[in-house]
């Protein structure tokens, strides 16, 4: 396999400047000036590689998106049916979804920037929808007779929780990280369970 071009290590160098910047100074400090310093190459590089400030966030969007929201949704689709709901809460509840350190601030940033930024915003939903619908599916394959608004509104409180639990575990780690919130997100699977015909949890 052939070595990256340098367009993308360049990319790839300046995007990972920017999450350190978007983490460390917020999104009023993340400037191309301190993304360029950041980076170790100079603005006019920041700006051939990645566009302009508004370009370099949704760029950033689909970078974390690829890494992390497209990978989840994979490893839920990735393993079989009668596996994927396992998969998916391992992943949700697990180290994977806490062990994002400056992360969290980011997307959080991110977010932020994302409430007056209509093209942001629908990036940032992209993302969650997709990971909403690998939950979906693995909610599909646990409870086949379930409906399928029921079993969305489980897939959505899933996911509230666990990002809800990233945020607070930034704060304190003990707590987010004590299996509170599996225990939380268990409880949503099993009434799921609870209401669909012949529909115990298989476990």
């Amino acid at each position: 396999m052939g070595r990256p071009s340098l367009a993308a290590e360049r990319r790839q160098q300046v995007l990972e400047a920017a999450s350190r910047c978007l983490a460390r100074n917020g999104l009023a400090g993340a400037t191309l000036e301190k993304i360029a310093e950041e980076s170790g190459l100079s603005r006019s590089h920041v700006r051939h590689y990645v566009g302009n400030r508004d370009d370099l966030l949704l760029a950033l969007v689909e970078w974390v998106q690829e890494r992390d929201d497209r990978a989840f949704a994979a490893a839920v689709e990735q393993a079989p049916p009668e596996h994927r709901l396992g998969v998916a809460m391992d992943h949700l509840f697990g180290p994977w979804f806490l062990g994002a350190g400056d992360e969290s601030a980011v997307i959080l940033e991110l977010i932020r920037a994302g409430q007056s930024d209509e093209k942001l915003r629908e990036a940032m939903m992209s993302g969650y929808r997709l990971m909403l619908g690998a939950i979906d599916s693995g909610l599909a394959a646990e409870f086949p007779d379930s409906v399928p608004s029921a079993r969305r509104g489980t897939a959505y409180g899933l996911l509230c929780l666990a990002l809800g639990n990233a945020v607070i575990s930034d704060l304190d780690r003990p707590l987010g990280s004590g299996g509170l919130i599996r225990v939380a997100g268990e409880a949503l699977v099993a009434q799921l369970g609870a209401v669909t015909s012949g529909g115990a949890s298989r476990g």
